[in-house]
This record gives C-alpha cells, structure tokens and sequence, in this order.
C-alpha cells in the first residue's frame, strides 16, 4: 500500500516535470466571444537632424512639429481554426479617431490639444487580421476603405505581430521584411527590436548612382510590451521609432522624425462575433457574405498614397513662377546664390507641368534673354514632358549649336533617367549634321546610358544593348584617327566593363593620341576592373614602355592610374628604379613620377607604409639620384575644406615637355571614409608650341601648334575645346587680343544632387524625403601675350554657387507636416598664371579663394485641411569661410619670387 506522504510527493513530482516542459508563458491566448478594448496613442513629430556633437541637442534643433491620433480599439477573434487553436482572424475596429496638435494650452509643455479635422468623419469599418500564434500573414480590409485610413490601421494591426521567445526571425509587417529580435525583460515583460527593414512596395523614391552625394540614414526600432499575468494578451505596450537622416556631405542639414505608438488594455467584453468555418477562407467569404461588404486580401505593408503637389507646396503656373524669377535668371546672375535659388524653385514647378506648358515657354519670345537657363532647369527635370518639349523648341540644324550643347550637357548630368529619354537621345543622335554637336549627343547618350545601367533593374535592359553595339559598330566604321578619338571619349563616358578589350586594343594604337584617349577611357571604368590581372599589366607595360614607345600623356596616365588601385610592391620597386637611371630623355616624367608617388603617399597610409618599407629595404634607391628630379612637371594636392563628413581638395598636375606645358589638369574632388567623387576636372592640352620656341619635337614627331581645353563634370566628360590650330590662327589671336578681355568657357546650372526616400513608419505613416542641390558654374578668363616683352599673363576665374533644398513631409488627407532646409554658398577660385620666356621659361602660378558665407535656413509648417490650424517657423544661420591663398610648391615659390621680387 502507497504511504498518503508518498503520493504527496509523487503528485508534486509529476507536476513539476509540467511545468518544467511548459512554455515559460501562460497558455491562455486571444478567446472566440470576447472583445479586447484598448486605448491607443500614435504620435509624429518632425524636426531638424540632431546633432551630431551638441551639449544642448533640444536647443540646438528648436522645437518640432507634428501631431498625435488618439482612438479607442477593439480587437474581436471571430474565427478559429479548428484544427489549430492558435490560428485565430481577429476583427480590428478602431473608433471615435481624433487628432491633436502641439500646442501652449496645453497641460504639459510641448503637449498635444484636440483639433477638428477631417479624422473626426472617418467612419469605424473593421480590419480582419490572420493572425497565427503572433504572426501575421494577411489583412483582410474593406475595398472601399481610404489609403489613409487602412495604413493607419495596419499600423494597429502591426503592434499585435508579438512573439514571446527570445529569438532572431524575419518578419513582414507595415515597415517591410525585417530582422526582428525578441528578448525577456523579465516577468511579463519583452522588448521587440526591428532592423534592416526593406520596404518591398513600389514608392516614389529615386537615387543617383553617386552614394557621396546623398543621404545618411540612422533608425531606431524598438517596442516594449507587457503581457497580462495570467495569460499570453497584450497589456500594455509602448513603440518608438526614430529616423535621423543627414546630408553625406554636409551633416549640419537634414531631418528626423519621431514615431510614437502606445496601447493600453482598458478591459475585456462579451462578443457575439463568430464566423465558425472549417477554413479561413470560408470564414472570410462567410463575413462578405453575412456583412455584404468585399474584401481585399493584402499584407501589413503600407501603401504610398499619392499626393497632389500643389497641397504641399507653391501651386504657382510655370509662367507666373518664371515671371517673378524672371530677375534671378538672366545670364548676370548665373554662379550666383541667386540664380542657383531659382533653378532650385522652377525645378519642382517644371517637373510637374505638361508638355504645352513647358513648350509653350520655350517659345515665349519674351524669355529669349533667360532661355539658356530655363533650358537647363527643363534639361534637368527628366520628365518625358519636358525633354519632348525641349527637344521640339530647339533647331539641332542650326548653325548655332549654343543652345542645343547646353542642353544636351545637362541632360547628360540627368541622375535617374528613364529609358524613354534614353531612346530619344539614341534617335536624336543618329539626326544631328554638325560634327561638334554630334559629339556633345553622343558623349550625353554614353553617360546617360552608363547612370541607367547603374540601377540593377536596368542593367540587363534591350536598349543598354542597343546603344553598346550602336557605339562599337560606329567606332569599327571610323576611317581617321579623329574619329577612333571621339568613340574613344564616348567609350570614357559610357563606363561599360563590356568595352574593356576594345580599349586595351586602342591602348596601343599607333597614333599617339588615339592612345592617350584610351587610357583615360580606362581609368573611367569601374574600380572592380583593376583586379583584373589584364589591366594592371597593360598599364605596366605603357609606363615602361616594354615593347614599344607611348605618348609621354599616356605614361602618365597609367602611373596615375596604377596609383589609384592599390599598386604593388613590385610595380613601385620598378618604379623607383627607374628612377635611380636618370637620363634627361625621362627627366620631365621622372619628375613627375617623383611629386605625384609622394603626392599619393600622403593620401594613401597603405601605399606610404609600402614605400617606406622598399626605401628601408634597399637604401640604394633612398638616394639623391631618385629624389632630386629637376624637371618642370609638378604635381601636388592641397585641401579645399575638411570637416567631420570629409573633405575637399584639389589635384595640379603639370606635364611639361621641353619646359614648356603639354598637359595640366585640375581636379576637385570630395571626399568621405567610403569613397571619392571627381566633381569637376579642368585640363588643358597645347602641342606643337615648342617650334615657336626654338625647340624641337622630343615625341618622335613634329604637330602642329595647337591649344585646347577638355572639362569633366561630375564625372561626365564634355566636348574638348580646341582655342587654336596651326600657328597663323595662334598669331591671330595674339595680334588681335582676342582672349584679352574675359571670355566664358563654360556656364550652366546643373542637377548635383537629386534624391527622394519613402521613409516608411510603423504607425502607419509615410514621410518623404526630398533633396535636390544645384550647382551654377561660370568658368572663364582673359590671357594677354606680349611678344615684345616675350612674357604672358594669363588669368582663369572658376565661379561657382551651391544651393540645396530639402524637406521632411508627412501628408495626409487630415493633417500636413514638413521640414524644410536650404543651404547655400557662392565662392570662387582665380588662378593667375604668368610666363616668361625672355631668358629661359619661368612660370608663376598663383592660386586664391575668395571668402564666402555657408547660409542655413530651416522652416517648419503644419496645417490641417478644411481648418485655420496653421504653424510656420524659420530660422537662420550663417557661417563665415575666410578668403585665402594656397602654397602650391617649392619650385613655383622660386620662380614667383625670381619674376616679382620684393622691393
């Protein structure tokens, strides 16, 4: 017989091994017949960036803007699947929604009062959920419901996606696909936290391929939640989430917004509410039936609802909005804040306007004086509207090619064009005469051609294959050099790894131009095509001039090249080799090879730390012989500006040839921890001026006088300009001082900068992100040759005005929120160049900056439709950049103080 004490403690055994293998959690879950009813709290607020280093980060982004959405819900299980008690669909009403906004009445600072809107119509229509022990597959929602209001409660919806084990799992809900990671608080309380959400919905959002020149992002997740005590039901639960996102480039600008989500369990009901079915989807078809409603089935991701742009911004017609800018864009006000500000406002204006309109502004004969600049506003819309509408208002068999290069050269800036615009520069350049403005259709279909096959969805595209063979077939039918050298440049722009062999075949052309074009060509190609062995080798071998003679251009050119991509210790031992042997057939390029290898190292701590290794390693080479190259060539980088984003510099590079200059470049890059983008490249190119001298060809071959410049913007190659060819046109200009009054090279406004971010929140919300920054540039200058004195003075004035815009927007058909913020800032950089050559070549080039403001202005609005509920606040900030002059180096020192001594 068993002991009563004995079956005590069998009794207690056997009901503790229970519980051991029960969840830690109660069973008891969401019940058929009852209603949960919660109180729930959704509030928005949009403000500056934080920032990044601030004592006082409140003060320093004032106050925000937004709003709070009060209702009561209650959340019904109507089915259960009777095979598996954990798969329930729920119905989801949310009731009496009401809206408030921030306010000084309010209880508590910064806190919210209740006020009409069009939220208080809203009718109370449910939502089914499929929920599945805390997952959520589908939403069932009423088909006549508004974008607005589903999102909203999808939002709700979403909060009820709750998992109680502490695991890592993906989860798709109103944010997107996401890693979501659980964790126990302790007791009954969790903590949900989200990352690395892709939103898997079609949106408005667009980016340019160049990352540095777009946004940075920073999000929060996390919601807490309790369960209550004997059972598995939401409590309480309190949801936040935070976008900070900033200007790569300059962090001091951008937005951030602020999510809020808050429930509370206010009590439980008796519910008549049931849809018994032996499946789900005969439940589902059982309440259409029962409720003669339809349902459209989808999942917890939002939907963008489209929004027309006249409620969130200046509705002004094209014609009255050039009208009152008509000022700011006449040809005087181009490189300045002001004109840069109104390529800015047409921008957004011309976007959304039909073909008629633009069309019938181009040809207004009152906007002859300002139609270059509207041209480049149009240009850079990328709409299918305005480029037919441009491409009808402008005669491309004109004699007069201005208008038509300018446009075609911001068109070629265009940062997400659409395949309909790349088809008609396809067909546009198949009908264009002119030699020079075929070139300039040409080069802006390549890099028109290279930014669309940069998005994935587009890579694999007909027409990026069209367009290749279309480039190839035509280089294949050139006759002349000319023309090898102009595919060689479309080629430049193209970017295509595709092309690759073509271009090392071209490498080694016998005409020597032909091979420097190439070798440029090659340096534009993507930086993956360096690992390829092929590359690095052909480089190699133009630099050493192993089996053949190349173009001094083309040599250093590779050696700059090489630089770039990680050169090897080998390659660099050479290097220093050759330059140990001297001869005064190599001077100018070991000297250039010396500055630009030390350049480089200053740059680069890897390639520093490789060749103060190799010098160690073999004192032989750190020597007199390698280091005291005399030659006219420099090269040398100093920096623009640096701050915690990054930094600015400029690259001189001088290639001389019989002391005279045969190719410099100027080169403005900006710089982060990521990556480098070449924002504008200035180069010059004379040949055959030593004869003019007294000097004789050291290249193999006598040219003819020659002088030109070639322009990369944003890495985009322009149409070279040639000043002169032979010498009784180089004579001409000097007699008749056609050049001494200053001339432009080139002007225009262009699109830097175009970017646009759904920025998806959880509480149902979608805010949008806009960024547009411009750049007004008037390049040019004056040069004065005395052959009397044998002297020349020469100077070039690179004027330039930045401006962005950007705003945060919430909008919704009951309540509107933004943040928007403007920078801007003008300067200029004059470069004075003078040259002797009385007795012996001496050249002085002196470089300056002028100071300048960086200005910021932030303005926030909300307004609520139907209502005089209206917030407007603006601030200002300025900020002071001095003028100052730049060492370029110690040879040029010398040579200014040789011509201008100091008395």
């Amino acid at each position: 017989m068993i002991q009563p004490g004995i079956t005590l403690l069998l009794i207690l055994a056997v009901f503790s091994s229970i519980c051991q293998q029960a969840p830690a959690t109660s069973t008891r879950q969401y019940e058929l017949g009852t209603t949960y009813s919660y109180h729930y709290t959704a509030a928005v607020l949009l403000n500056e960036a934080p920032p990044l280093f601030s004592q006082n980060a409140t003060k320093a982004r004032g106050t925000d803007v937004g709003y709070q959405i009060t209702a009561t819900v209650e959340l019904t299980p109507v089915w259960q699947n009777p095979s598996d008690a954990t798969h329930m669909l729920f119905e989801l009403l949310m009731s009496g929604p009401k809206l408030s906004v921030r306010s000084r009445k309010a209880q508590q600072p910064d806190g919210f009062v209740d006020h009409s809107s069009p939220l208080d119509d809203a009718q109370s229509t449910p939502v089914y959920i499929d929920w599945n022990d805390g997952h959520i597959s589908h939403i069932y929602a009423l088909e006549s419901e508004t974008v607005s209001l589903n999102n909203l409660k999808k939002g709700i919806a979403s909060l009820f996606q709750l998992q109680t084990s502490g695991i890592e799992i993906h989860e798709l809900d109103t944010s997107g696909n996401c890693t979501v990671t659980y964790n126990s608080l302790g007791g009954r309380t969790f903590l949900k936290m989200k990352n690395n959400c892709q939103f898997q919905r079609p949106t408005s959002s667009f980016s340019q391929p160049q990352k540095i020149l777009g946004f940075a992002s920073v999000s929060s997740q996390q919601t807490k939640f309790n369960l209550k005590s004997d059972s598995d039901i939401v409590d309480t639960l309190t949801s936040t989430e935070v976008h900070a996102i900033r200007v790569k480039l300059r962090s001091q600008v951008g937005a951030s917004v602020i999510s809020r989500q808050y429930l509370r369990l206010n009590g439980e009901s008796k519910s008549n509410k049931k849809f018994p079915a032996a499946s789900l989807a005969k439940a589902v078809k059982s309440i259409i039936m029962s409720t003669n409603v339809n349902l459209i089935e989808d999942n917890l991701q939002l939907v963008e609802e489209s929004v027309d742009p006249c409620e969130t911004s200046s509705c002004k017609g094209l014609k009255k909005a050039v009208n009152d800018l008509r000022k700011n864009l006449h040809t005087s006000n181009v490189a300045t804040p002001s004109g840069a500000g109104a390529f800015a406002k047409l921008l957004p204006i011309v976007r959304r306007s039909s073909k008629v309109e633009i069309l019938a502004l181009l040809k207004d004969s009152k906007n002859k004086p300002i139609l270059p600049q509207l041209m480049d506003v149009v240009a850079a819309a990328q709409t299918p509207e305005s480029y037919t509408a441009a491409i009808e208002a402008i005669n491309f068999q004109s004699q007069d090619i201005d208008l038509a290069e300018r446009f075609l050269q911001v068109v070629s800036l265009s940062t997400h064009p659409s395949e309909d615009i790349l088809l008609g520069l396809l067909q546009l350049s198949k009908k264009i005469k002119s030699e020079k403005l075929s070139e300039t259709a040409l080069l802006s279909l390549a890099a028109v051609t290279r930014t669309f096959a940069s998005n994935p969805e587009n890579a694999g595209s007909p027409l990026v294959a069209k367009i290749h063979k279309y480039v190839t077939d035509n280089l294949e039918a050139c006759s002349n050099e000319e023309c090898k050298q102009l595919y060689m440049r479309v080629l430049r722009n193209l970017g295509s790894v595709e092309m690759l062999p073509i271009l090392l075949a071209h490498i080694d052309s016998s005409d020597r131009k032909t091979s420097v074009w190439a070798v440029k060509a090659v340096r534009a190609l993507p930086a993956s095509v360096f690992l390829d062995g092929r590359v690095k080798d052909k480089l190699q071998r133009v630099y050493f001039q192993m089996g053949r003679r190349y173009d001094s251009s083309a040599r250093t050119l590779a050696l700059d090249t090489l630089l770039e991509h990680e050169p090897e210790e080998t390659f660099l031992l050479e290097v220093l080799t050759s330059l140990s042997m001297g001869g005064s057939e190599n001077l100018e390029l070991n000297t250039y090879t010396l500055q630009r290898l030390q350049e480089s190292a200053e740059n680069d701590p890897i390639l520093h730390s490789k060749l103060k290794q190799l010098l160690s390693d073999r004192p032989f080479l750190n020597t007199y012989h390698v280091f005291a190259q005399n030659g006219m060539s420099t090269t040398f980088s100093r920096v623009l500006y640096r701050n915690i984003d990054g930094n600015g510099t400029f690259s001189s590079s001088t290639e001389a040839v019989n002391k005279m200059m045969k190719r410099a470049a100027f080169d403005v890059y900006v710089r982060n921890s990521e990556e480098a983008f070449q924002l504008l490249s200035v180069g010059l190119f004379t040949g055959g001026l030593g004869s003019l001298m007294g000097f004789s060809s050291t290249e193999g071959e006598e040219e003819e006088a020659t002088a030109g410049m070639e322009v990369t913007l944003a890495g985009v190659q322009l149409r070279p300009i040639v000043f002169f060819t032979g010498q009784g046109e180089l004579m001409g200009h000097v007699w008749s001082g056609t050049a001494s009054e200053r001339t432009t090279a080139l002007q225009a406004t262009v699109l830097l900068q175009d970017h646009r971010q759904a920025v998806v929140l959880q509480s149902g919300f979608i805010a949008v992100l806009d960024m547009r920054g411009s750049v007004s540039f008037d390049f040019g200058g004056e040069i004065q040759i005395s052959i009397w004195n044998r002297n020349s003075h020469s100077v070039v004035e690179d004027i330039a005005a930045w401006q962005l815009d950007g705003s945060l927007r919430l909008d919704t058909p009951f309540v509107k929120s933004s943040v928007d913020f403007t920078t801007n800032a003008a300067s200029r950089v004059d470069f004075v160049n003078d040259v002797s050559f009385a007795n012996g070549i001496l050249l002085c080039l002196r470089m300056g900056q002028a100071e300048f403001h960086i200005n910021y202005t932030v303005q926030k609005r909300e307004s609520i439709p139907g209502t005089k509920h209206w917030i407007h606040k603006k601030k200002k900030r300025k900020d002071f950049i001095p003028g100052r002059t730049f060492k370029l180096n110690d040879q040029n020192s010398g040579f200014c103080n040789e011509m201008f001594p100091k008395t």
